[in-house]
């Protein structure tokens, strides 16, 4: 997470990028439908005031491509229509929101990059402002992570272990650090839960390099 993501990215920008994506995760299709009785216009005054924050988030970051703001932001108002209209609260996991985080960014033309500011923010960006990941998808109106914590190495099989470091090589890449072990660390702690913990990745692999070899 770049500095200016914990400066200039609004609580309110961090919440409207979590409604966003799960409507991402929810549908079938490259964007956000928006079914017939989903009205954008009549979304709650917190809705709104959210989507001028991610409209501002969206200026700020886009400059003179107004178009793309335009479309981008009617994409968002139809997500927040769509979440809000579903008969049962949807949930998110911060490794799903990173994945599917990226596919926004490239289809917005943007790169995660240190010293500069991006919308959709990353996860980490959201466990910082609001404590945790499921504070944030309180806070959001979303439904919490009923996943409790792993324990040991019960929890994950081999395939989750590689899938882990995927990802977190992953996040890496997009945020222009380096796959330390110390990296994985804190990864793992704001992930708490998703993924295996520093000291049993190093367990099943015998090794932190040995981790990085398998996925390689």
């Amino acid at each position: 997470m770049s500095d200016s993501e914990r400066t200039h990215t609004s609580s309110l920008a961090v919440l409207g990028a979590l409604l966003f994506i799960t409507a991402r995760s929810l549908d079938t299709t490259d964007a956000p439908g928006t079914p017939a009785s989903a009205d954008p216009a009549k979304l709650s005054p917190t809705d709104r005031e959210t989507l001028a924050e991610v409209e501002a988030a969206l200026t700020a970051q886009l400059g003179d491509s107004t178009s793309t703001v335009t479309s981008t932001l009617a994409e968002v108002a139809a997500a927040f229509a769509f979440v809000r209209g579903r008969a049962e609260v949807p949930s998110l996991t911060a490794s799903r929101y990173d994945a599917l985080r990226r596919t926004v960014l490239d289809s917005l033309g943007a790169t995660s990059a240190q010293g500069a500011t991006i919308w959709p923010p990353t996860s980490q960006t959201a466990v910082q402002r609001f404590g945790s990941w499921n504070e944030a998808l309180k806070s959001a109106g979303l439904a919490t992570n009923r996943v409790g914590r792993a324990k040991g190495q019960l929890r994950f099989d081999a395939a989750a272990y590689d899938r882990a470091i995927a990802e977190f090589l992953a996040d890496c890449e997009s945020r222009g650090v380096g796959a330390t072990y110390k990296a994985y660390t804190e990864y793992a702690a704001e992930h708490k839960g998703e993924v295996p913990s520093a000291a049993a990745v190093r367990k099943f692999y015998g090794s932190w390099n040995a981790a990085l070899a398998a996925v390689e």
